[in-house]
């Protein structure tokens, strides 16, 4: 382990109390799951945790927005997250919170691949859950974010997502250059090799215009975190995508996720705003 890049790139060395921020997300999960109707533990793959919970737009043809959680591939689940719906559902769109198979079970690769498979899954039940299939929205919180933008970078590989799935990603607090992974403690349980980053890492690789993207990282998060997004966002840049990127001032890497907890958060405010002018 190098102490050095533990400090900036894994968040639990540097947010104080974190215990704070997983109570409180696990207790706004249960109401919201108690607040509105859903279905529950939807299967989309094979794998163990290959499963989603879909919240329904009041109305029918309205966009799908899906949300993949964090956790450094390793830890985690949808149910802790549930309260993102919160922030989205009175714009009348169709929300997925969804799970994927966790390290050390699985290899990251795997998960890649399965988040592939479950996003082209999801775009086939249009006409089931009745929302249109041109305006699915992504947001994906650290290793979510990864995973989102794993899938949309143009590798040539089985786990590349076809154009024209995702409409527009919302990044949040992401991974795109995993080197570091191999110098942290978290490796035990990741396992990655070093024959592995290159394919690993989203930043390595070139992405369609056509997908449009926000990138976020948090003003409290460690200088090398900040630097991740930055990185990225211009790399989407310079690739002709069109990207908003922000820095939002005083927000930790757990912090970030409870924008989405009422409609007024600035993250549920930015994706509203995209959802509602459909």
């Amino acid at each position: 382990m190098n102490p050095a890049i533990e400090a900036q790139f894994n968040p639990r060395t540097t947010v104080p109390d974190v215990d704070i921020y997983t109570v409180r997300g696990d207790k706004l999960s249960e109401q919201a799951r108690q607040r509105y109707p859903f279905e529950a533990n939807v299967r989309y793959g094979d794998g163990p945790l290959a499963t989603l919970d879909y919240f329904p737009a009041s109305r029918p043809g309205r966009p799908l927005v899906v949300f993949l959680h964090g956790g450094y591939w390793r830890a985690r689940d949808k149910d802790n997250y549930t309260f993102v719906v919160e922030g989205l559902i009175s714009a009348d769109c169709s929300v997925v919170v969804m799970n994927y198979d966790l390290c050390p079970a699985v290899k990251l690769s795997e998960i890649v691949q399965q988040v592939k498979d479950g996003f082209e899954w999801i775009a086939n039940q249009s006409g089931r859950w009745d929302f249109d299939p041109k305006q699915i929205f992504a947001f994906g919180h650290s290793a979510g974010a990864h995973l989102i933008a794993a899938i949309l970078a143009q590798t040539g590989e089985s786990y590349q997502l076809p154009k024209g799935i995702i409409k527009k990603a919302y990044l949040i607090s992401g991974v795109y250059d995993v080197a570091p992974v191999l110098e942290m403690s978290i490796n035990a349980e990741i396992r990655l090799l070093p024959e592995e980053v290159e394919a690993m890492s989203p930043l390595n690789f070139s992405f369609d215009p056509e997908t449009d993207y926000e990138v976020y990282a948090g003003g409290g998060e460690p200088r090398d975190w900040i630097a991740e997004s930055s990185r990225f966002a211009e790399h989407l840049s310079k690739n002709g995508c069109k990207v908003y990127h922000a820095t939002l001032d005083n927000l930790n890497h757990y912090s970030l996720m409870f924008e989405l907890e009422t409609p007024e958060g600035l993250l549920a405010h930015r994706i509203r705003q995209d959802v509602l002018t459909v």
